[in-house]
């Protein structure tokens, strides 16, 4: 994956349309972009489909706190416990094999 600086001074960069990226802050918050749906979310589980497959994120007092659809962003704060991968085919993969394999 590539970034593309912007024009703003700041230290920001855009990601690539379709580039599937999680960045979390100290299990407390998460960023995804890549986002199609939320299948189902509550206080304890979100299951996300991303552009790579569905993604299963456990843990306690979950909230959205950012939802773009049209952008395919989603924010979530909370204490992020696990993070798991299942393919579009259906095949499980955890986040090390996601990121590593």
């Amino acid at each position: 994956m590539q970034f593309q600086q912007t024009d703003n001074p700041s230290p920001t960069y855009a990601i690539p349309s379709g580039d599937h990226v999680v960045t979390m802050r100290n299990r407390k918050r998460m960023d995804l972009t890549s986002v199609k749906t939320i299948d189902r979310f509550d206080q304890e589980e979100f299951l996300v489909r991303t552009s790579q497959g569905q993604l299963q994120i456990r843990g306690e007092e979950l909230r959205i706190v950012h939802l773009d659809v049209d952008k395919g962003l989603l924010t979530l704060e909370g204490n992020v416990k696990t993070l798991h991968y299942d393919d579009e085919d259906g095949h499980s993969r955890n986040i090390l094999t996601k990121l590593f394999g």
